[in-house]
């Protein structure tokens, strides 16, 4: 657990770890505005982080239990308000549903009343822009300040490599929404697993060419004749781990389906 600040924003760095599956978590707060509120399990040291801060309001890049886990928690203590996209408010208000694996990984996330993010918004002297990302999730936006060339970019980053998706993941939503980033102006990127990236821009194109190669590779298998669990076969002969851990639920097989699916 750590903390650092850059570019005028302060990054809670912190990881969750089960049975030898770790992932980083990032938290971002700057002028007043934290950026997704962590996993359930993460309550403490995010409140922790918080307490020695300014708390106007919270901003969700998507509805995710590791990016919304304590919102209820931190929108109680500190009675302020809490934004996500507006298609995913009446979900939000409920307990979350999740498998089972989830809910020992990240804890389970209560229930919260967020309001709509607007297109843009202010915090302190600086204009955020919201700007629809799907693809990881149907409701994932990042927010972009233009002028300083920052971005908070949620889940839309995380590695340069793609090999596992979820089961709900679109892939071709997500190189569209790399795309869409990529004709903006922006350097660093605060990613929420991968923390600060000052090569922002490089490593945002560098998943985007990744992944638009492992859609020729899938294409071109298909027009042989093979179909989506053969071409799975071919490109990745070895089960990752995170599919057994997940239920299934991560797998190679979907990001070889989410490009046949594509075509369809």
């Amino acid at each position: 657990m750590s903390d650092q600040s850059f570019q005028g924003v302060d990054c809670f760095r912190c990881g969750v770890s089960y049975f030898g599956v770790e992932m980083m978590v990032y938290v971002y707060w700057v002028d007043g505005m934290l950026v997704d509120s962590g996993p359930p399990r993460l309550w403490r040291e995010i409140g922790e982080f918080c307490s020695s801060r300014r708390l106007d309001s919270i901003v969700h890049t998507h509805y995710h239990e590791d990016h919304t886990g304590n919102s209820r928690y931190l929108s109680d203590r500190y009675n302020v308000p809490v934004f996500i996209a507006p298609s995913s408010i009446t979900y939000c208000r409920q307990r979350a549903r999740m498998p089972l694996y989830r809910r020992v990984y990240w804890g389970r996330r209560e229930g919260f009343a967020p309001l709509p993010l607007p297109e843009t918004f202010e915090a302190g002297k600086t204009r955020w822009e919201v700007i629809p990302t799907p693809g990881h999730s149907e409701d994932h936006v990042i927010f972009l300040d233009q002028d300083q060339g920052r971005v908070f970019t949620g889940d839309l980053y995380v590695q340069d490599r793609i090999t596992v998706s979820r089961r709900r993941e679109n892939l071709p939503a997500l190189i569209e929404s790399l795309r869409r980033l990529l004709a903006r102006d922006f350097d660093t990127v605060f990613c929420s697993h991968s923390g600060v990236i000052k090569n922002g821009r490089q490593k945002i194109q560098l998943k985007l060419d990744q992944l638009e190669e492992v859609r020729g590779q899938v294409l071109h298998l298909q027009s042989l004749g093979l179909g989506a669990k053969e071409i799975n076969q071919r490109m990745y002969p070895k089960r990752p781990s995170i599919t057994f851990f997940s239920g299934g639920e991560f797998s190679t097989y979907y990001t070889v389906r989410a490009f046949i699916e594509e075509g369809l």
